[in-house]
């Protein structure tokens, strides 16, 4: 019975990989920047428009890319607004920038009019943006204004964008993707204009469906949105390399709180590292698995310094951290700082059993089953294939990769990919 309950997560494993079926990847026109999922379970159609350009290329005007995009869906064609005409065929739309691209989502029911409209209102939304009016510049600024103001006032947002600063100091990672007052306040329609014209290129354009299209009317959807708009080869996002180095030193914000907020950064793999799988089963019994994981039982369960504590892998582009966070009563920060100290240092040796790294495994594995049980989930995760250029295989090498982890793969890579000597400490709160 013993040797039973030793084998039943790899058991569970074997069965859990082996009775999936995996989402066919398709590259449209045998063309790599677009690709598909055709799924006509349902008579929906969900497509993203993928730009390789996110706040990190902001430069010096910080905040442009992501006030830019918030632009595209509210200029007019034919006196009506982008964003209107979509929403009377009952089309959802959404747009978003993070560090490293920005995106624009439409998820509309599959026919052929549905079809041959949004692609003709997409284009024009990517051709015409020379003309958004005055009104719609100054109520996007006015928004983004209110909003980096009120940043000021939670702490979770003021403690996520200070450690990037002091983190991530000298790259396009550090400032907050809405940017700051200063540089907001100084933007006007021909500067925004000038950076739409850098991220609206072919070269810079990826393009992802899920749903009830198949690849002829994928491909004559590409066609129309794209229609004129120009190629620019010489334009490339910048890669971004860590500078930090520090030590376990806390750096403290003062903030008026009966509670203080902790985040501790560390310098980690980055999604397309080869070694990203041993962290991320490292990170699940670490912190990332919620209750019983390493940071939930010392600092919650045996010490009852928090109701939640967590740590996760955040792969940028070009920069890998791994990051943990928490909450705690004032009084309880210094005893909670040492606790988390400790348990980061129990990480690096990894003492931990191999039928807990299998049981972690398992877990990863029937979690990542969800990330493709709907369409806008199979969008999200297919839109991130498309952006790191990673294989059609991807699901395939994804359960391989998971397979494929041990105790000592894991403890190889936390020596080799985890930077421990250079960890950044933050809190909010009072002193």
């Amino acid at each position: 019975m013993k040797i039973f309950y030793q084998l039943a997560p790899l058991i569970l494993l074997f069965i859990s990989v082996n009775a999936l079926s995996f989402p066919a990847i398709q590259h449209i026109k045998q063309n790599p920047n677009y690709l598909l999922i055709e799924e006509a379970s349902l008579p929906m159609v969900d497509v993203n428009i993928t730009f390789s350009t996110g706040s990190k290329d902001d430069i010096a005007k910080k905040g442009i890319t992501n006030y830019a995009i918030k632009l595209l869906h509210l200029q007019k064609v034919d006196n009506e607004k982008i964003i209107d005409s979509f929403q009377k065929i009952g089309a959802l739309y959404t747009s978003n920038v993070t560090r490293d691209s920005s995106s624009i989502t439409l998820r509309f029911v599959s026919n052929y009019q549905n079809k041959q409209f949004i692609s003709s209102q997409i284009n024009k939304m990517l051709t015409s943006y020379s003309v958004i009016s005055e009104e719609a510049y100054d109520f996007t600024k006015e928004s983004i204004l209110n909003s980096i103001e009120n940043r000021e006032l939670e702490p979770s947002r003021i403690i996520s964008y200070k450690s990037n600063e002091r983190f991530f100091e000298g790259t396009g990672y550090a400032h907050p993707i809405e940017g700051y007052k200063k540089d907001i306040e100084k933007l006007n329609s021909d500067i925004v204009n000038k950076h739409l014209s850098k991220i609206i290129n072919k070269e810079n354009i990826k393009i992802n469906f899920v749903g009830d299209i198949n690849e002829a009317e994928a491909a004559n959807f590409i066609s129309r949105t794209l229609y004129n708009i120009p190629f620019n080869s010489s334009y490339s996002s910048k890669a971004k390399n860590l500078n930090y180095s520090g030590s376990s030193d806390t750096y403290n914000i003062l903030h008026d709180s009966n509670q203080t907020h902790i985040s501790i950064y560390i310098p980690a793999v980055k999604r397309t590292d080869k070694n990203f799988y041993n962290i991320l089963v490292a990170n699940y019994i670490f912190g990332g698995s919620g209750f019983g994981s390493m940071l939930v039982k010392e600092i919650r369960e045996k010490n009852g310094l928090a109701y939640s504590v967590y740590s996760y892998l955040m792969p940028y582009n070009d920069i890998g951290v791994l990051k943990i966070g928490m909450q705690t009563k004032t009084s309880n920060t210094s005893k909670a700082l040492r606790i988390l100290k400790d348990e980061i240092h129990k990480l690096k040796k990894f003492d931990i059993k191999e039928s807990e790294v299998s049981i972690a495994k398992n877990s990863i594995l029937k979690s990542f089953e969800l990330r493709f049980d709907t369409n806008k989930k199979r969008l999200d995760t297919l839109a991130a294939i498309n952006e790191l250029n990673m294989s059609e295989e991807y699901f395939k090498k994804y359960f391989e990769g998971i397979k494929a982890v041990t105790k000592e793969s894991i403890k190889v890579s936390l020596q080799s990919d985890i930077d421990f000597e250079n960890i950044l400490i933050t809190t909010v709160g009072r002193d």
